[in-house]
C-alpha cells in the first residue's frame, strides 16, 4: 500500500478505536459529483481479530467496512456489520440526538441547520439533508446515523453533495401561488397509473414537478436538475431501408468504477464527466440506428432517441417508443456503447416489466379536461422555497419547488392521494 494511504488507513484506525481489528481488504473507487469534482474514495473492510474463517464468503459479524476521501480524509461510511461492533468505546457518539448531532459536524465539517436539516428521526436513527438555513437543495445530500439496541454506532454515511457558504446566492423568497399558477397550469399531465388490486390501469391528471426562479423567468424539470454534466436531450426518429447484414454481439460489460492507486492519487478527472463532442454524439445516433437493425430490423420509424450520456466508464443511448403512451411504465432501451470508438456492446431492455402489465385492463374513457382537472387541484397544489444548483453558474440560486401530493381521477373528477395508488 502507497505511503498516503497507510497514513490514513492508520489514522482511521487510531480515530475509531479499531485496536481489536486489522485491515483486511482494501480497493479504490471513483466518482463525480454535481460540481463535477472527481472524488477518490478508499474501500476499507477491517476485520476483527481472531474472527473465525468464513466458508461462505461473508464478513464476519462486526466487520467494519469504512468509506474515506483518499485526498481530503473525509469519511463517507461506516458500517458494521450484523449491527456488531467491536471498537473501542468512548470514540463514537451515544444515541442522544444533540451529541450525535455535535458528532457528525466534526465529521463532515458541516454546520447542522445551516448546511443540514432533520427529516426523520426514528428510536434507532436520524436521518439529515442537504439544505440552506434549513431550506431543501436540488440536487440533495443526505447524512444517516444508526444505533443498535446496545447504543453503539453501527453505521454512518454521507452521500451527495452539501452547498458551500460561497456558492449561495441570498434573497428573499417572493414567490406566491398566484405567481407559479401559469408553470403550475403545464405541470398537469394526464397519466395512467396501474391499480395491482384492481388490475386495471387508471387514467389520473397530475402534476410533474416543477421548479421556477424567484424571478418568475425560469422553471426546470426535475429531471434537468438532477442530469448529469454529460446529459445531453434528444428528440431523434430512428430509421432505415434495410436490415443490417449481421447480428448483434452482445459483450461483457464491467460497471465497476474501481480503479488503481496510481490513477487515484493522480487525481485524474473522472472521463464520465467529459461533455460529449458534436462527433461523438453523431456517432451514437448511427450506432443505435446500427443496433436496431440488427435486433429489431423490421421496427423503422417505431423509436425515437431521447438522450445521450455517460456512466460507469460507457456512453448510454435512451431509445423509447415513437408513439409514446401516457403509462408511467413504458417500453425502455438503454443502448451500451463503447466509449472509446462507440460501438454498441450490450443493452438493457424493461420489456419484461412491461409484460407484468400486459394482462391489466386497460384505461377507460378520458370524461375530464385539463382546465377542469386544474381547477380541482389548484388548491392542493405547494410552492415551497428550495435551492437549486445552477451548473452554468456554479451556485445555488432560490426557487419555488412546485408539486402536490394529489391526482385527480380522469373519469370521475375525484381528487386521488398519489401515494397510495
Amino acid at each position: 500500500m502507497n505511503e498516503h494511504l497507510q497514513k490514513l488507513t492508520d489514522r482511521i484506525a487510531d480515530q475509531f478505536g479499531l485496536q481489536q481489528y486489522h485491515l483486511k481488504n482494501h480497493s479504490i473507487f471513483r466518482q463525480s459529483n454535481v460540481f463535477n469534482e472527481t472524488i477518490y474514495i478508499l474501500n476499507m473492510e477491517w476485520f476483527p481479530n481472531n474472527s473465525p474463517h468464513s466458508e461462505d464468503g461473508f464478513n464476519p459479524p462486526g466487520t467494519a467496512v469504512i468509506d474515506a476521501d483518499i485526498h481530503s480524509g473525509r469519511i463517507r461510511r461506516i458500517i458494521f456489520s450484523e449491527d456488531t461492533t467491536y471498537a473501542e468505546s468512548g470514540f463514537f457518539p451515544d444515541p442522544q440526538k444533540e451529541t450525535a448531532i455535535e458528532w457528525m459536524e466534526e465529521m463532515t465539517g458541516l454546520e447542522f441547520g445551516r448546511q443540514f436539516r432533520l427529516v426523520d428521526e426514528g428510536e434507532d436513527n436520524l436521518l439529515f439533508q442537504a439544505a440552506v438555513d434549513n431550506v431543501p437543495v436540488y440536487p440533495s445530500g443526505t447524512i444517516e446515523i444508526q444505533f443498535n439496541a446496545q447504543g453503539e454506532l453501527t453505521l454512518f454515511s454521507i452521500d451527495g453533495t452539501f452547498p458551500q457558504e460561497d456558492q449561495i446566492r441570498w434573497e428573499p423568497f417572493n414567490l406566491t401561488l398566484e405567481k407559479t399558477e401559469p408553470v403550475s397550469r403545464q405541470q398537469i399531465k394526464l397519466l395512467e397509473i396501474p391499480v395491482e388490486a384492481e388490475k386495471r390501469w387508471l387514467p389520473v391528471y397530475g402534476p410533474t414537478t416543477a421548479f421556477l426562479t424567484n424571478d418568475g423567468k425560469r422553471s426546470f424539470s426535475f429531471e434537468e436538475v438532477e442530469k448529469r454534466v454529460s446529459f445531453v436531450e434528444k428528440d431523434e426518429l430512428l430509421m432505415w431501408k434495410e436490415p443490417a447484414d449481421d447480428i448483434f454481439a452482445e459483450e461483457e460489460v464491467d460497471f465497476s468504477l474501481e480503479v488503481n492507486e496510481e490513477q487515484a492519487l493522480a487525481r485524474k478527472p473522472d472521463p464520465d464527466a467529459h461533455p460529449l463532442t458534436e462527433g461523438e454524439q453523431d456517432k451514437a445516433v448511427q450506432e443505435a440506428v446500427r443496433f436496431l437493425q440488427r435486433v429489431f430490423p423490421d421496427d423503422s420509424g417505431n423509436w425515437r432517441l431521447t438522450s445521450i450520456y455517460r456512466q460507469n466508464g460507457y456512453v448510454f443511448v435512451e431509445l423509447q417508443p415513437s408513439k409514446p403512451s401516457n403509462r408511467v411504465v413504458e417500453r425502455k432501451i438503454r443502448l451500451v456503447l463503447d466509449k472509446e470508438d462507440l460501438h454498441a456492446v450490450s443493452y438493457l431492455d424493461n420489456q419484461v416489466i412491461v409484460d407484468i402489465f400486459s394482462q391489466f385492463d386497460p384505461a377507460g374513457p378520458v370524461k375530464l379536461s385539463t382546465e377542469e382537472a386544474f381547477e380541482t387541484l389548484k388548491n392542493h397544489i405547494k410552492v415551497t422555497p428550495v435551492y437549486v444548483y445552477d451548473a452554468d453558474h456554479s451556485s445555488y440560486i432560490l426557487c419555488g419547488k412546485i408539486d402536490s401530493e394529489y391526482g385527480v381521477d380522469a373519469q370521475t373528477g375525484e381528487l386521488v392521494a398519489l401515494n397510495e395508488l
